[in-house]
């Protein structure tokens, strides 16, 4: 029998979204957005008090203290569909700094592995980002994230770059990769990005970033090198450059709430 409070239109119920495991004052103000649910627990060793508060699907989320300052962690699965899914949620349940932290394949050959790019922009071309923003638009990180970003980093010694990233609805023919049975040209795929003056590929950050900033976000996107498609590198133990970037990740969201309570 159906619940006469939930509609099809807006599937909520007791304050409950129908997708994030979570409900309304659960969620902190300021969240990182891994992709992958496993690396959710990662941030047990940066978070004082942390805690899983629940899972449902691709979408894992934590809780925890940074320097004093409530940070939460919501994974997002792969690719731009349930990444507008988790932006969508997360900011009608409170979420005001969105930071996309994942991995990324670098285009070009000077890009180190193991190392951090900071997303400035990501190229327009993905399905659910569409809906939210014309082809036209720039998928632009918020400038004060953007800077929080890079004071961080380089607070820590840690060496960033600023970078243009194009985000992919696929994992393989999308970015050069060879499929059997599929004709393809994957150099050609990807000199395609780099002439467009992408410099790294992933599958989420165009969706953080034109989402985000849809629904009243501020919004960007961090990014570990585990892979090089110039030189064919592939970082085995990505461990190391993922601690690394969710450090950096949690000092900048709390340096901007920190600011906020200041002000």
């Amino acid at each position: 029998m159906q619940d006469p409070m939930r509609k099809a239109s807006s599937p909520w119920k007791d304050d409950r979204p129908p997708h994030l495991p979570c409900r309304r004052g659960e969620l902190p103000a300021a969240v990182l957005f891994p992709g992958d649910p496993g690396r959710v627990d990662r941030f047990a060793a940066l978070l004082d008090d942390f805690q899983i508060i629940g899972q449902n699907r691709e979408y894992r989320i934590g809780v925890g203290a940074y320097r004093g300052v409530k940070l939460g962690v919501c994974s997002t699965g792969i690719g731009g569909p349930s990444t507008e899914i988790a932006m969508v949620e997360a900011a009608a349940l409170g979420c005001r700094y969105a930071l996309r932290v994942g991995g990324t394949g670098a285009l070009r050959a000077e890009i180190p592995l193991g190392s951090l790019l900071v997303v400035n922009n990501a190229l327009r071309g993905g399905g659910a980002a569409s809906f939210y923003a014309s082809a036209g638009q720039d998928a632009a990180a918020d400038d004060v994230m953007l800077a929080a970003l890079r004071n961080a980093a380089k607070k820590r010694d840690i060496t960033s770059r600023d970078a243009t990233v194009a985000s992919t609805d696929s994992y393989y023919l999308a970015q050069g990769r060879p499929v059997a049975g599929v004709d393809s040209d994957p150099a050609a795929v990807l000199e395609a990005y780099r002439r467009r003056g992408a410099d790294a590929l992933d599958m989420e950050a165009e969706t953080v970033l034109v989402v985000g900033r849809a629904v009243g976000m501020i919004a960007a996107a961090l990014l570990a090198v585990h892979a090089n498609r110039a030189t064919d590198g592939w970082l085995e133990d990505f461990g190391p450059a993922q601690d690394t970037m969710l450090a950096v990740g949690c000092d900048a969201l709390a340096d901007l709430l920190l600011a906020e309570e200041n002000s």
